[in-house]
């Protein structure tokens, strides 16, 4: 299996090591018995995945997966087999056939009993920032005054999944964290906080389930989102409506080549960095995170509708089915 690691566990990611396995056992048994070989064909499911570097892998399944932070063209020499993206978005980027796009495979997720099953606590209101972001400090003190709990997106995925299942509203940097929610029928809001929030991944899987929707910039706690990954030049407090055309163009713009940072700009963020005290400042506080999150939490909050969950839960199983078949067919040939 193909899928993003990052340095620290993010559910989202981690959730294809849960999911996949136990929906379609027979495209992993080779896996169990240690390291694919060059010319293996590697499936490659839930993510923001299309474009990034694939390692050693030449032939791809593409299962549910979208684009967003890399440009397609780093797969040119590659076969690979679209069997089902993320949303529209991505199938037209990919130059696919309109029936390529679903949904985000993580809506498979109710099907599973370890992930689905059982009571669990009710709570109120929570908060989900990106794996990146809650990296920075200050997020618990800020739900904490506005009567909220975090969800941390590094914890397991049955961990982070329960704890969203059991809320009232999620109010969500993490896309994952949306995702989930809205696959359980729990109502979410969507914000952002800084550069590092991909339009393009949120309008492709909103467009998915046939919602438009806007996102909300809030103020984090401490600057160092804004000096790790940028500023938004929206201000703070703005909705942003999600237009896929928008979307798409911002998505453009993310994979085009960087340009340069200035000498100073970089010492100056360093600096930053590394003083604490520096960053307070300049005038970022849970104080002013905890007003924005009760503002976000009176919003109208979006729910696809479950009839359209029904079909394309029911059509990427039937999706999933038939690569299982043409797989185990392709080993009795090859046999």
């Amino acid at each position: 299996m193909l899928r993003y690691r990052p340095a620290v566990a993010n559910f989202g990611d981690d959730l294809n090591d849960i999911l996949w396995p136990a929906l379609a056992p027979a495209l992993f048994r080779d896996e169990a018995h240690g390291p694919q070989p060059d010319d293996a064909a590697w499936f490659v499911g839930i993510g923001t995945i299309i474009g990034m570097p694939p390692g050693a892998a030449r032939r791809l399944h593409v299962f549910s997966s979208g684009i967003g932070y890399a440009p397609v063209a780093a797969w040119r020499g590659l076969q690979v087999d679209y069997h089902c993206v993320r949303g529209p978005i991505s199938a037209r980027v990919l130059g696919l056939e309109s029936h390529r796009a679903l949904t985000d495979g993580a809506i498979l997720a109710p099907l599973l009993p370890e992930l689905a099953g059982g009571a669990v606590p009710q709570a109120g209101t929570v908060v989900v920032p990106h794996y990146e972001t809650i990296a920075f400090p200050g997020w618990n003190k800020a739900a904490r005054l506005a009567g909220m709990a975090v969800v941390d997106p590094r914890g397991t995925p049955t961990e982070v999944i329960r704890a969203l299942r059991g809320a009232r509203l999620v109010l969500t940097e993490s896309l994952h964290g949306a995702i989930l929610a809205d696959s359980f029928g729990v109502p979410w809001v969507p914000f952002a906080v800084s550069g590092n929030f991909s339009t393009a991944k949120w309008a492709d899987w909103a467009a998915s389930l046939d919602l438009r929707i806007a996102v909300t910039m809030v103020v984090p706690p401490d600057p160092m989102p804004l000096l790790r990954f940028g500023k938004r030049p929206e201000p703070f407090g703005t909705r942003i409506a999600i237009d896929p055309e928008a979307a798409l163009g911002e998505f453009r713009s993310r994979v085009a080549p960087a340009r340069q940072v200035s000498r100073l700009k970089r010492a100056a963020k360093a600096v930053l960095e590394g003083l604490p005290p520096a960053r307070a400042l300049l005038g970022y506080s849970p104080d002013r995170t905890a007003e924005h999150l009760l503002r976000l939490a009176q919003t109208s909050p979006w729910c696809s509708a479950e009839a359209r969950r029904d079909t394309l839960r029911a059509a990427m199983r039937e999706r999933l089915e038939t690569l299982v078949r043409a797989q185990d067919a392709l080993c009795c040939t090859v046999g």
